[in-house]
């Protein structure tokens, strides 16, 4: 278990009812989370959310019970969980998702400014410039921990640069500031915790 996944673990099994849902999965035999909730007192979005997340988790097993339902079941009384403290690229990933957000949101942006022009010139960058950025970016990713976040914010930094040379140079910069701003606070709004943990709510040198 990475260490992402570990604290999403630790939260769920330290919150109200947590023993007691898992109490009641714990025979091995296979359980609505309708049945759970009914027979602890508790209500049902309470369980199916717990039993849900632990799926997600690997922790309990689930399968379909109809098109909309499932059930789920401990497969052992016993819950262990390995974390690998090795495994730093959790947040890599989580900042790689951040920056798709920020360029997605960025491009899009540019379009509702009726500028195709510019948009094409974007994306001619991105596409054809950019290709060695793109493979090193992608390799980060592959590498995991090595270079770690701030090697990728070093690396979509200097695809950062030329867009914003572009955009500047064509909008203005009163105008190219506004949009990448937006961009920016929308992809922070989509990513709280990865942009505060991983100091991504500053924005990138121009």
């Amino acid at each position: 278990m990475d260490q992402r996944s570990f604290r999403q673990a630790v939260l769920l099994l330290s919150g109200d009812h947590a023993i007691a849902i898992l109490r009641a999965v714990r025979d091995g035999q296979w359980h609505l989370s309708s049945e759970v909730a009914k027979r602890l007192g508790i209500h049902i979005t309470t369980a199916s959310k717990f039993l849900h997340h632990l799926a997600e988790l690997g922790l309990v097993e689930r399968r379909p019970h109809d098109s909309r339902t499932f059930e789920y079941r401990l497969a052992s009384p016993r819950i262990q969980i390995e974390v690998d403290l090795l495994d730093d690229s959790g947040p890599l990933r989580e900042s790689i998702d951040f920056y798709v957000t920020y360029f997605q949101t960025l491009f899009e942006r540019i379009r509702r400014l009726g500028w195709p022009s510019v948009e094409a010139e974007m994306e001619h960058r991105l596409t054809a410039d950019h290709q060695e950025l793109r493979h090193a970016i992608f390799q980060e990713m592959i590498a995991g921990s090595n270079g770690g976040v701030d090697r990728l914010r070093d690396l979509v930094a200097v695809l950062h640069r030329d867009l914003w040379s572009i955009c500047s140079q064509t909008l203005g910069r009163a105008t190219a500031e506004r949009v990448f701003q937006t961009a920016l606070r929308e992809a922070v709004d989509s990513h709280p915790d990865t942009a505060v943990r991983c100091g991504l709510t500053r924005p990138l040198e121009a």
